[in-house]
């Protein structure tokens, strides 16, 4: 773990692997009250943390198990969530049920990844909501709901600095995750958009080791970030230019490329984000449901 800082009180915890699943980079704000923004570390570096530094609240920008698995390491850190995260972060079977996993052969998988993490139940003392402000005595920190990737995905904005964190709007070149059943594509475009209209200087991500700085070097990753959905939908069209059906679909890869072990897991989760794109394609009136399964139209 690497710690980077961002400026006299803010520090970005850059997690094993510099982020990659299934953990995830953090952010401490420490003033008159501290904040640390996820708990997605090791479970040693976790007690390392809670032991060496004061962290009065633990903000948990959305309920996956890469960002909330270390929670019960800060037992006397309040925990806060936005309201439509907290009931999955309370209790981790409706995470299961999120990921529509519940009897499904990637079920195993998110079972063995659940027992690494040591996830367990949470509890979340402060629910959120789009524009709170965490008063933390010399600085403020603003929640940002930016549904798509999760119903309650939120992004932190650090105004006086100008800092960002944008949580798992990662910047990575995979692009953007709708894989589980509280996800929407339309609402991770609009949650886009939403941080490009808004001044940045300096942005970090979960997922991406990387510190990101000045306004056009943010706004144009952003842009770069977004495309990707844009592109699986042109290569989605252009597949469906015959008749397909979902399985189909879903053996092309077009979201993840390729299926790395254990395939299945991969699988489930490409499943599922190709059909959010069918639901937005099919509203579009851009596809339609054959007997067979899908069909791109002539429009």
């Amino acid at each position: 773990m690497t710690f980077i800082p961002l400026s006299d009180s803010v520090v970005f915890i850059q997690a094993e692997s510099r982020g990659r699943y299934p953990y995830a980079n953090s952010l401490l704000i420490q003033g008159e009250v501290s904040a640390l923004i996820d708990t997605g570390f090791e479970p040693k570096i976790a007690e390392e943390t809670a032991k060496n530094y004061r962290v009065d609240l633990v903000i948990n920008s959305h309920c996956h198990e890469d960002h909330i698995a270390c929670n019960p390491y800060f037992e006397e850190s309040r925990v806060c969530a936005h309201r439509l995260a907290a009931p999955a972060i309370r209790n981790v079977d409706l995470l299961w049920e999120i990921y529509g996993l519940k009897g499904t052969p990637a079920e195993p998988w998110m079972n063995a990844i659940a027992e690494i993490l040591r996830l367990q139940d949470s509890r979340v003392d402060v629910e959120s909501a789009d524009g709170h402000i965490f008063d933390l005595g010399d600085t403020e920190l603003q929640v940002l709901h930016t549904p798509g990737h999760s119903s309650g995905h939120c992004c932190f904005l650090l105004p006086e600095e100008r800092i960002v964190f944008l949580s798992d709007i990662d910047l990575t070149s995979f692009g953007p995750w709708y894989g589980a059943l509280d996800s929407n594509v339309d609402d991770f475009i609009d949650s886009i958009e939403k941080l490009k209209r808004m001044s940045f200087e300096i942005a970090v991500t979960s997922h991406k080791g990387e510190v990101f700085r000045g306004e056009d070097t943010i706004r144009n990753r952003l842009d770069q970030y977004l495309n990707v959905i844009y592109q699986r939908e042109e290569k989605l069209l252009n597949f469906l230019r015959e008749e397909r059906t979902l399985e189909e679909i879903v053996n092309q890869a077009i979201i993840h490329r390729k299926f790395p072990d254990p395939e299945e897991g991969y699988k489930h989760m490409e499943r599922i984000s190709i059909q959010k794109h069918l639901e937005r394609l099919i509203a579009k009136g851009m596809v339609q449901e054959t007997k067979k399964g899908f069909k791109a139209t002539t429009k």
